[in-house]
């Protein structure tokens, strides 16, 4: 038994549409939900798991030596949650790659927040260190009495 051959005009009238249709519809995703208010497109599923990478790292976080107070804990916590979310927000990063992410934040939030604790206070100590001080020259360290002295 035979079947008919199709005509290739018949095929493709029908293979046409159907090719546009398949390429035209493209795959919903949960980060494509989004919610406009105050000028923003929230993103509000990437911006949760975000949040959630954040809350669900901290307590499995390593403990500093000595531990943080319950303060200072929730102080990196809120620090790291919304570097985060700004981060979601300004990137649109995917789902997966937002979760991951925010691990990181919130598994080593505070050592990153000290590094640039210590890298601030040093600029700064460099910059009052380079300020004359009343009664000195530039590049003069001493008072000129002393100068004299030795």
């Amino acid at each position: 038994m035979s079947t008919p051959a199709l005509a290739p005009t018949a095929f493709y009238a029908a293979w046409t549409p159907a090719l546009m249709l398949s390429s035209a519809a493209g795959r919903a995703s949960p980060s494509d939900i989004v919610i406009a208010a105050g000028g923003f497109d929230w993103p509000v599923v990437t911006l949760a798991i975000a949040a959630i990478g954040v809350l669900a790292a901290r307590p499995i976080s390593p403990k500093r030596n000595p531990p943080l107070g319950l303060a200072k804990n929730i102080l990196v916590t809120l620090i790291m949650l919304t570097a985060a979310l700004l981060w979601v927000l300004d990137t649109r990063p995917g789902l997966l790659f937002a979760f991951v992410v925010s691990i990181g934040l919130g598994f080593s939030g505070y050592s990153l927040i000290e590094l640039l604790g210590e890298e601030i206070g040093a600029y700064i100590k460099r910059a009052i260190g380079a300020l004359p001080l009343p009664g000195l020259k530039a590049g003069q360290t001493t008072p000129p009495d002393e100068d004299q002295s030795a």
